[in-house]
Formats: C-alpha cells, structure tokens, sequence
C-alpha cells in the first residue's frame, strides 16, 4: 500500500473513533469550565488545558487530513466557524447589555477593541484585571482564552508546512521531536515565568500557554505518523487498558479541579501535568472503537459540538444574572438552560455550510443576528471609553461620610486652643510668613461643600488636619446659612470658611448676603463649578466676590481645565489624581490669600525703604564705574562677585529679599557668565514686581533676553555699542576699556534717572 492510501485509510478510522471518543473529553472540559465560571470547582481554570491540548492536536489532525493544505481555505473555514460566530457574539452581547441601564461597564470599548481584534489576554493584563476574581466586572473577561486561540490559528499553518515539509524531506520522527522540543520549551519558560510571582501574566501571556497547543500539535503528528503511544499491542487489552487508564485519568483531573485554586504553590506544576495528561487522555480517545453510536453517544456529540458557542456565552449570562433578582438553584437553572439555548442558537445560525435542511431557517435567523449585531456596532461606536473603575465613586463618598464624622467630633475639642494659638502666631507677622505653609494647615477651616468636595474630604483633613468639612450629596447652598448660624451658636465656628456648592444649582442674592452676615466677617472662599454651562453660577459668584471684601474665588474650573485625569465620566467628581489637585488648588488658593495679606502688611512697613533704592549685581564689568555711579543715584547697593554664575546670582538675591535690602529697582550685569532663558524666568519670578535691568553686552544674551516676555524686565543693549566702537573693549575683547566704561556709566545712568 503506498503511502498516500496508508494515510488516508489511517484518517478515515481515525475519523470513526476521533469524533466519538474526543466529544466526551471536550463536553468534559465545557462542563468543568462552566461550573468554575458558576463559583463551584476552584480549580475548574486547569480545564482550559484540556482546551488547548484539543486545539493543538485536531488543528494537526485536520490539516493532515486534507489532500492538500491550502492557506486560504484553511483561513476562510476559521473565519467562518470560528471568527463568524465569535463577532456576532460580541457585538449581540453589546446590544443585550444597554437594556440594562445599572450595568456600569466602564472598558467596553477597549476591552471589545483587544477581543476583536485578538489581543485580549495582553489588554487585560495592562488593565490589571484578573481573571480568579470572584467579582465579575466584565462580559468579556473569559476572552484571553479566545485571543491566545486566534492568535494560534494565525501562525499554525506556518508552523504545520514547516514541520510537514521538513517529516516530507528527512524522517517523519524529525517533526514530532522537534514540535516535543518547542512544546518542552515553552513549558519551561511558563513554569520559570511562573516564579516571578506575577500569576496573571504567567496565566494570561501567549508565550508562556503555548506548550499546551504544542503538545497538542505533537501527538498530532505522532498520531498522523506513527500510532497511539504506549499501549498494548492486543486489541482487546488494548480496549480495556484505554478505557480504565482514561477513567482514572478523569478521576485525576477531579482532584486537580477541586483541589488546586489559583493561589495553590502547585498552580503552574498542575497546568502542565494537566497538560501531559490530555495528552494521554487523546491517545487513549482514539483507540476506543464503537460500532455505532448510542443514543448518548449522540448527545455528547450534539453538546461537543456546541462548547465552542457555550465558552463564548455563558460568562456573559453569568455577568447579567448579577443584575437580576434571582438566586439560589433557579438562578443556576436559568443560567444553564439559556446559555445551552444561545449556543445551539448561534451554532445553528451561523453554520451556513451545513445541510440543506431547514436552510432558508438558518439563513433567516443568521440576517436577524446580524442585523441585532449592527444594532451593537452602533452601541459600541457611540459607548464612552473610561479606563478606571466609576463604580468605587460610592464605596468611596460612603467612606468618606464615616471620616467626617469622626473628624467632626474631634473638632469641637480642639477649635479653642487651635483658635488662641494661631492668634499668638499671627501676632508677629515674620513669624506668620516664615511658618506661612505650617499655619495654613493648621487653620480651622469650616468647609461646606457637597459630593465633589465630599469625594476629597480625607485628602482635605490629611491637609488640614484642624479642619471641620461637612459635605453631603445634592446639596444646594441654600442650606448653608443655617448651618454657619448653628456653628456659630456652638462656638464652632471657624476661619476661613470654604464653600463648595453650585453644581447642584444656585441661589438667589439674598441667600447669598444671609450666608455673608451668618460668616460673622470671616473670610469665605468660594470654590467654583466645572460645566457651568450646566448651572450657570460661576459669573453670579465672580460678581458677588468683586462686591463684597471677604469673598474670594477659588477657580476650580481654571485650575482643572484640560485635565480631563481630575474627573470620572461626568466631568464632575473627583479621581484619585483630581483629588489630589483639588486639595491642592485649594491649599494654593488659601497660602496665597494669606501670603498676600501678610506681605501686604509687611510691605507697607518697608516700603518706605525700599522705594528709591537701586540694587546692583554684577561681576568685574561695573568695577570701575561703581564710584560715578553712586556719586549720581540715590540709595545705591553694589554686590559683585568676579565669577558670578546663576547659583550665586540667585543665593545673594535670596539673601537680600531675606533681609529687606532688596531695591525697587534691580540691575544684573554679567559680562562674563550668560545665563539660560529658564534661569532669568526665575529670577523674574523671585524678584516679583520690582523694576529689572538686565545689561546685555554679547548677542547671546540679547537673544536670550528677547525671547522673555515680561514687562517688567528692561534690556540694556550695549552689545550695539559694543559693535559699533571697537575701543570699547581691551585687547582681550572682554574687558571694557575707558571709553567703554564711560559709555555704559552714561548709558545707565540716562536709562535709571529717566
């Protein structure tokens, strides 16, 4: 016989035993899977090997079967059995989940994106999800499974020609060594993968379940070449030892699945003895002869050949059962029973290759779901994509409302002392401004505020850990004049208050003036609203702040403009990341307030003496005009240094602010250092208001200047000069010469005096 009728006499028996006997392993593993998805086997995730091994090996038998293999044929048969069925799963699922409003599933278009397009298992693990979770937050957190399998069927071809070409031109035992070595390979680099202590990766990544579908892909081989592996050469030994090496086997697995949770030390050993027992298990499947097939036999086969459909659906029956007040076994009943449904369903309607019988049927019912599929592209087009977890929002504001409660009844106790201390250290102003960022944490602020400012209440007392917030959901300021007034009457009452209310709408001018007179003339800070085009109350608040002393705005809505990282979906409330920049803005807005007020303070008493002086810093270039200078200004200060670089430029101005001998008006003139443009924008920002001369005596410099927009700054351009005379300079070109000082005496003394 040759060797093209061998083979196809060996796949025609392998057909009559291959599709009976391996129906009940995979049934086996559909149930196994299902019921670890139902909460009842720990260990139920090993069966996915069984999987993968069924994948590996009848990819192989499949493809051996075919007289000639053809790349597109053997693409156009996945696409339809198994990409088909898989996109109208997805996008029927979309569509089944906007008819209930609760569900909050916040990754729906990146999740769906990375499942369609194969990606999955590694888009869950950049989200971090985990797939032992006992909370199901997603319809689609089984498709890493679907993913690695596409991912597979894209490269098996490849991989099967290689080999086959290679069994073809050498021995046939060549490929089933080297697809055992890769499958070895790759169940080494999962186990190493597994010590690094990051479970989900090792679970999840391609690379590392790849040795299950190589194994698979081996025995196919074998089997394809060669025969089943160690059994008895007898038939009837050979029947017997198969049937009871596969019930123990099974009895094994049982073990594994009740046995090994995901958090077991044994989990990666227990995947790859899983593994090498499905292995076994097919070569034991396939040696188990029927004459014909039992009523039994019928409906294993029946509910094999929908398991790729039951895989797909149950997870997300099982995530909408969540939503519906059933419990108990009737939950499970229904579960059950609608999922089989749905496969047979989906498995009837799209297997356009099967029988002419009940044809217009099918494809009646297959236009229908694809028409309900169009309705979930549309669905999925127009979701929202959010990226972190919406549904803590209430968990949190629910906590926080604990917090304050206890933070309230702390405060009582401690307002009096806290209010005589802060009075002693504001006695003396250079104390207040020296511990100005200690003191305006250790205010007693009175906050009130709704569920925004309720959102970062923790975060407000880890600030201000004297402070009294009192925040609720929905509130409207209407209430707040009651609430200062009982304050008040319990000697609570704080300074400043903090006011965040107005996304929940305004009120009216005299609700307004009746909170002013309830603030007893404290100092209340008024925190706008983003979307304001919502309420329209930020304009009212900015026009009663301009009329009334004590109200300030804190600008919530500048502050968080284009940080869309601050909010949830609705624009409003508070990430972690918002949070922490709300805090922020207004601890800003407070430390500013009151360094304004107490500079102002101080300022008045020195502003006498700083009003007509003139403060020079300069290295060597001013030396010898100093004289002239001060013989022709008023109130004059020199500072030179011969090497005057940024940092020490920068440590005597500090040092003269320190000590309020800082001139009005500020001239800095380096002829021997340039400094970078970040460097001057720092000095304009230390030096504040004051009056800034900067003499300029090379280009770069005056490049550097010119790119700095800052009204206060004033460039003295004796380059041009410079270049105009060239006595100006010594013969090094570096120093000024007689003439040369004499200009830049004259030239700063017209510019100052003017």
């Amino acid at each position: 016989m040759s060797l093209l009728s061998r083979v196809r006499v060996l796949n025609k028996m392998k057909s009559q035993k291959y599709y009976t006997s391996l129906d009940y392993i995979r049934l086996f593993a559909c149930i196994i899977v299902f019921l670890y998805h139902l909460n009842f086997l720990n260990g139920g995730y090993l069966a996915v090997c069984i999987f993968f091994v069924l994948s590996g090996y009848l990819a192989c038998v499949s493809a051996f079967k075919k007289e000639k293999f053809s790349l597109l044929s053997y693409y156009r048969d996945k696409v339809l059995k198994i990409y088909f069925p898989f996109f109208i799963f997805v996008f029927i699922t979309i569509f089944a989940l906007s008819f209930f409003q609760e569900i909050s599933w916040l990754n729906l278009r990146p999740e769906t994106t990375s499942a369609l397009l194969g990606f999955n298992n590694y888009w869950q693990l950049q989200a971090n999800l985990d797939y032992f979770t006992k909370q199901i937050n997603s319809p689609f957190i089984h498709l890493w499974y679907i993913s690695i399998i596409f991912q597979f069927y894209l490269l098996f071809p490849f991989l099967f020609l290689i080999l086959k070409k290679i069994g073809e031109h050498t021995k046939k035992i060549i490929p089933c060594i080297i697809s055992f070595l890769l499958a070895l390979g790759f169940a080494i680099y999962f186990y190493i993968s597994s010590l690094n202590g990051n479970m989900m990766f090792t679970y999840y990544d391609t690379f590392s379940r790849l040795f299950s579908l190589l194994f698979g892909v081996c025995l196919g081989f074998i089997h394809a070449y060669y025969h089943p592996l160690f059994l008895p050469k007898d038939e009837i030994r050979k029947q017997v030892w198969s049937r009871l090496m596969s019930f123990m086997i099974i009895l094994l697995f049982l073990l594994f699945f009740i046995f090994i949770d995901s958090s077991s030390s044994y989990f990666a050993l227990s995947m790859i003895v899983v593994t090498i027992l499905s292995c076994r298990l097919c070569d034991y499947a396939i040696v188990m002869k029927k004459e014909r097939l039992t009523i039994l036999d019928k409906i294993v086969k029946g509910l094999s050949s929908i398991s790729y459909e039951i895989y797909l659906i149950q997870y997300p029956v099982i995530f909408l059962f969540q939503y519906l007040n059933i419990t108990g076994g009737l939950k499970i009943f229904f579960i059950v029973s609608i999922t089989l449904i749905l496969s047979c369903l989906l498995k009837f309607s799209t297997n356009l290759k099967k029988s002419r019988k009940l044809k217009i049927l099918r494809y009646l019912l297959c236009l229908i779901l694809i028409g309900v599929s169009v309705i979930g592209i549309y669905k999925f087009d127009e979701a929202k994509e959010v990226t972190r977890q919406m549904q803590e929002l209430e968990e949190q504001l629910e906590e926080n409302e604990t917090l304050m409660q206890e933070k309230q009844a702390q405060y009582a106790l401690k307002l009096k002392e806290e209010q005589e201390q802060l009075s002693t250290n504001l006695e003396e102003i250079n104390t207040v401004l020296n511990n100005l960022d200690e003191q305006v944490r250790s205010l007693s602020i009175v906050g009130i505020g709704d569920s925004v400012m309720l959102g970062a209440v923790p975060n407000l007392y880890n600030l201000f850990q004297n402070g009294y917030f009192d925040a609720k959901i929905s509130r409207t300021a209407w209430v707040v004049e009651k609430m200062l007034t009982d304050l008040d009457g319990k000697n609570m009452l704080g300074n400043p208050i903090i006011i965040h209310l107005g996304t929940n709408g305004d009120c009216s001018e005299s609700c307004k003036l009746d909170i002013l007179n309830a603030s007893k003339e404290r100092e209340i800070f008024w925190i706008n609203v983003t979307n304001d085009q919502n309420v329209k109350v930020n304009d009212k608040l900015q026009k009663f702040a301009q009329e009334h002393d004590n109200v300030h705005i804190i600008d919530w809505e500048k502050a968080s403009l284009g940080h869309s990282e601050y909010f949830y979906t609705d624009k409003i409330h508070l990430t972690e990341t918002g949070k922490k920049a709300y805090t922020e803005t207004i601890y800003n807005a407070l430390y500013n307030f009151y360094l304004e007020k107490y500079t102002t303070m101080k300022n008045e008493l020195i502003a006498q003496y700083e009003e007509n002086k003139i403060t020079f810093y300069s290295d060597d270039i001013l030396i010898n005009v100093a004289d002239e200078l001060e013989n022709e200004l008023d109130n004059t200060q020199f500072n030179f240094e011969q090497e005057l670089d940024y940092i020490k430029l920068k440590a005597k101005v500090e040092e003269s602010l320190n000590n309020y001998t800082l001139g009005k008006k500020v001239i800095i003139a380096l002829g021997n250092t340039e400094l970078k443009r970040e460097e001057y924008e720092e000095l304009m920002s230390l030096l504040g208001e004051r009056e800034i001369y900067v003499v300029a005596t090379n280009e770069k410099t005056l490049g550097t200047l010119s790119s700095i927009d800052n009204h206060n700054i004033i460039v003295i351009n004796f380059y041009d000069k410079l270049k105009e005379h060239e006595n100006y300079l010594l013969w090094d070109k570096i120093h000024l010469s007689k003439e040369g000082n004499k200009a830049l005496e004259d030239m700063l003394l017209s510019i100052l005096k003017s």
